[in-house]
C-alpha cells in the first residue's frame, strides 16, 4: 500500500511539474527570448596588445614599404579594425563600398549600401560587431547594419542616422572622421564625429563633435539633428585653435584601444597627432611618410597603427 501510494505522490508531483513547467514558459517567454538574445551577442575576439595609457604615437616607426590594396581601384577613405569580427573594413569615398579584409590583408569581400546614404563615404568606425558607423561628406553620421553572405553579395544599411543642422560651408568639407569610444567603469561610450576643415580656406573650420551612443536612442531608421532633444551633442574643444599651427585638417581618427586618447590624421599636412579628447591638448606627434594623401587611421590586432592613403595604400607603423 505505501509503495502504491508513494507511486501516486510521485505521479502528482511529476504532473504538477510540468503544468508549471508550462505555466511558467508562457508567463517568461519574453524573459527566454531576451536570455536567448543576449547568448547571440558578439564579442571581442581577440584583444589589442601593444598599446596602453602610455603609449604614445611618436614612438611608432615604419618596418615594412606600404603595400597597395588591388581590390579598391582609387579614393580610399577610411579603415578601421573590428575585434568583434576580427577583420578590417575599408572604405572608398565616391562610391559607398566597404572592402573587407583580414589581418594579413587578404581579400574577404565588399560590401555595397543599400538604402539612403550618401555615396561619398569618408570614414568608418567599428561599433559592436554587427554594425558600423560610417561618416559622409554630406555631414551625416550613419550606424549601419551588415549582412555578411557569400563573397561579393554583402550589404549594409543604415539604422541611425545623425545630421549636422547644416551642409558643410565649403564644399566637400564635409565629416570626414568617426570615432567609437567604448564605455568603462570610468565612463560611458561615446561617438566622435569630425568636420574635416582645411588650410586652403578661411571658411571651412575643423571641429570635432561628441554625441551619445546611438545605442541609447530608441528611434530607429529616423533622422536625428545633433541639435535635436534626443541626441545630445557635445564640441568638447575648439578643434581650430587646439590644432593651430600643428595641422591644417582632419581626414580621419581613431581612439586608441584604452579610449584615453584619440589619434587624428591630417592630409594636408602629413601628420598624425594624439590628443586629449576632452580638451583637444595634443600629447603626441607623428609625421608621415611612405605614401600619399593619408586619409584613415586605425589600430590593428597587435597595437600597430594602420594608415592609409587615398592612392590605396596600406602604411604600418609598429614599435617592434
Amino acid at each position: 500500500m505505501n509503495l502504491l501510494l508513494n507511486c501516486g505522490n510521485r505521479q502528482k508531483s511529476v504532473f504538477s511539474l510540468i503544468i508549471l513547467l508550462f505555466l511558467t514558459s508562457c508567463s517568461n517567454k519574453n524573459t527566454t527570448n531576451i536570455i536567448a538574445t543576449l547568448t547571440q551577442l558578439p564579442h571581442p575576439k581577440t584583444k589589442i596588445v601593444h598599446f596602453n595609457a602610455k603609449s604614445r604615437i611618436s614612438e611608432f616607426t615604419i618596418k615594412h614599404p606600404a603595400v597597395q590594396l588591388k581590390e579598391i581601384r582609387n579614393n580610399l577613405s577610411g579603415i578601421t579594425w573590428d575585434p568583434y569580427n576580427n577583420e578590417y573594413f575599408a572604405i572608398q569615398n565616391n562610391s559607398a563600398i566597404i572592402y573587407r579584409y583580414d589581418r594579413h590583408f587578404n581579400y574577404l569581400g565588399k560590401m555595397k549600401k543599400k538604402g539612403r546614404i550618401n555615396n561619398d563615404t569618408e570614414g568608418i568606425s567599428f561599433y559592436d560587431g554587427s554594425h558600423l558607423l560610417v561618416a559622409t561628406e554630406a555631414n551625416v553620421a550613419h550606424k549601419v547594419k551588415f549582412v555578411l553572405y557569400k563573397l561579393d553579395k554583402q550589404y549594409y544599411y543604415p539604422v541611425q542616422n545623425f545630421a549636422l543642422p547644416r551642409n558643410p560651408n565649403i564644399k566637400n568639407k564635409g565629416l570626414e572622421g568617426i570615432a567609437f569610444r567604448p564605455s568603462s567603469d570610468k565612463r560611458k561610450e561615446l561617438i566622435y564625429a569630425a568636420q574635416e576643415g582645411t588650410g586652403r580656406h578661411k571658411n571651412a573650420k575643423m571641429r570635432i563633435y561628441s554625441f551619445s551612443s546611438l545605442s541609447d536612442i530608441n528611434r530607429q531608421k529616423d533622422m536625428l539633428h545633433f541639435d535635436d532633444d534626443k541626441s545630445k551633442v557635445n564640441e568638447p574643444f575648439n578643434a581650430e585653435i587646439a590644432f593651430r599651427g600643428i595641422i591644417t585638417d582632419i581626414s580621419g581618427m581613431t581612439f586608441d584601444p584604452t579610449g584615453d586618447t584619440l589619434i587624428i590624421v591630417s592630409q594636408e599636412s602629413s601628420k598624425a597627432i594624439q590628443v586629449n579628447p576632452s580638451s583637444g591638448k595634443v600629447l603626441s606627434q607623428l609625421k608621415l611618410s611612405g605614401a600619399p594623401s593619408y586619409e584613415g587611421v586605425t589600430i590593428g590586432p597587435l597595437g600597430e597603427l594602420v594608415f592609409v592613403s587615398e592612392k590605396n595604400w596600406i602604411q604600418i607603423y609598429t614599435t617592434n
